[in-house]
């Protein structure tokens, strides 16, 4: 646009963006407005593919059917670009998830893209001159016997706090580091953390949990959806979040009714355990809320706005995503 302003203007952030076929516009929720919108259209993003990041921006991958298209990270609200050296999608599994070291892609900060299907990182420092790939062991999922393979764990939930990735274990809720050293590898550091016991209504309660870690005006939170039985389906039975007390007196996930006056948490869409915190007066959002959007079940599209200091339960209409070239959920 000649004036500069972005095409994504009349779309009050944040935004569940429905993915379309290359060269279409995408069709996006509002979650200020509570209104659909089919004409957030970003040139770059047409013949590329492209991932969303909790820190606002979106990684725009270079492709071997268009080679003239670089590698970089966008701002879809300014248009700011920040280049990095090509990444092909070819080489990314289809399972993967981008995640920023820090809030702003300044020199130095880490870009990490995450296979969701095995023990594998990219990595790029912003000003660095490539991409390194790297594998990690976690040693291996705990399955039923009737599974004839075994599948190698690997990271889901991940965070960039203050220059630092962390990751959070799906067993007992407990903390790690992923740190990338100028040799080639990676480590996967742990802090010592005790275990959160009461994210189910009681030990013997069994059920599905979903978890996202969110980086927050520089804090460290967990927050936990909670399904009794085995369908993630409908108003989640239980939620609860955690800040990470990274005190002398020793890290420990703290439970807090109060998620940082003026924030809101937009959670799920678009799988891998997507969470990002943004200002609620600043994106006309209710205050002290999760946005979570479903991204487990395929028969729930629903919108639930969860309130952390009284418990309550709202189930916004689901999103009119009705686009014939729209194969997935939205992000």
């Amino acid at each position: 646009m000649a004036d500069g302003s972005s095409p994504s203007a009349a779309a009050g952030y944040p935004l569940l963006v429905q993915r379309s076929n290359a060269g279409s516009p995408a069709m996006a929720f509002s979650l200020s407005d509570g209104k659909t919108h089919d004409d957030v259209s970003l040139p770059e993003m047409h013949s590329s593919t492209y991932l969303q990041t909790p820190q606002g921006w979106v990684l725009v991958l270079s492709s071997s059917s268009a080679p003239e298209m670089s590698t970089f990270l966008l701002d879809p609200r300014d248009w700011r670009k920040v280049g990095l050296p090509p990444l092909d999608e070819s080489e990314l599994p289809t399972a993967r998830k981008c995640v920023l070291s820090d809030n702003a892609p300044d020199a130095g900060a880490g870009v990490v893209v995450l296979s969701l299907q095995g023990p594998a990182v990219w990595f790029c420092p912003v000003g660095g001159e490539r991409w390194s790939t790297y594998t990690y062991d976690m040693g291996y999922f705990s399955l039923p016997v009737e599974y004839r393979a075994p599948k190698k764990r690997h990271l889901f939930d991940v965070a960039g706090v203050g220059g630092r990735f962390y990751f959070c274990e799906d067993k007992d809720f407990s903390l790690g580091t992923l740190d990338f050293t100028g040799d080639g590898e990676v480590a996967l550091g742990a802090v010592s953390v005790p275990g959160i016991d009461d994210i189910f209504p009681s030990p013997d309660s069994s059920g599905i949990a979903a978890t996202y870690l969110v980086e927050s005006r520089g804090d460290l939170y967990l927050a936990a959806v909670v399904f009794l039985g085995f369908r993630a389906e409908g108003p989640p039975h239980k939620f609860s979040v955690y800040r990470m007390d990274f005190s002398a007196a020793g890290p420990a996930w703290r439970r807090t009714a109060d998620i940082g006056g003026d924030r809101a948490f937009v959670l799920g869409g678009g799988g891998g355990n997507f969470g990002a915190s943004c200002s609620a007066s600043g994106c006309g959002v209710r205050a002290n809320c999760l946005y979570w959007f479903n991204s487990f079940s395929p028969d729930d599209n629903n919108l639930h706005v969860l309130s952390v200091g009284d418990g309550g339960v709202e189930t916004v209409a689901p999103p009119p995503f009705e686009h014939a070239s729209c194969v997935h959920k939205p992000f």
